[in-house]
């Protein structure tokens, strides 16, 4: 609600509710749809989000993003979000950007990760919630899990190496220690 809210008030068709929807339920990082640049300016370091990286598969999207060290990932997105990421699109050209830039400056490339975190900033402010794109990160992980989604999956998912570093994204989700299956056992006997 808040997304739509910023959105109405800046006037940018949809782009702020997308932004988050997109965060949420693909659990992407910022970093693999925002633009960036290197330190001194001249250097892209990641392009940004094109719509050359979304492909129909039956009622879903695959979503193909460039992560840390250059790893390539796709997603499957649900058919929620792919219907909201479609009815979005309308007649967008694969060369363009998913999320265009709204500065003058910039006009016609994608999003910085700049703007990415000051529209994530605008719907928090507006929300009274303080998160980021990385907290909905977590978020997506938190909820994938507690409702049913393989550690495989999530490991795959959110591109990471190791098990390990998806178990760290996992808030205190289905952790009910080992207890319970001494006492299950001791009442067998």
């Amino acid at each position: 609600k808040a997304a739509i809210a910023v959105d109405k008030e800046h006037k940018t068709n949809k782009m702020h509710w997308l932004l988050f929807t997109l965060v949420f339920y693909s659990g992407v990082r910022a970093g693999e749809i925002a633009r960036q640049t290197s330190d001194d300016g001249k250097k892209i370091v990641t392009p940004g989000l094109f719509w050359r990286q979304f492909r129909e598969d039956g009622d879903c999207l695959l979503l193909t993003v460039t992560g840390k060290r250059n790893k390539v990932r796709t997603i499957t997105l649900d058919p929620e979000t792919s219907a909201v990421i479609l009815e979005y699109r309308g007649d967008a050209r694969n060369d363009e950007p998913v999320f265009p830039s709204p500065s003058r400056r910039d006009r016609g490339k994608p999003l910085s990760d700049r703007g990415l975190r000051r529209m994530m900033e605008e719907i928090s402010d507006f929300a009274g919630i303080k998160f980021s794109a990385h907290f909905l990160r977590h978020t997506h992980a938190t909820l994938a899990k507690k409702n049913g989604a393989s550690d495989f999956d999530l490991q795959a998912d959110l591109g990471h190496a190791s098990p390990a570093t998806t178990a760290k994204y996992i808030h205190h989700v289905g952790r009910v220690g080992t207890s319970h299956a001494l006492r299950k056992k001791s009442k067998q006997r």
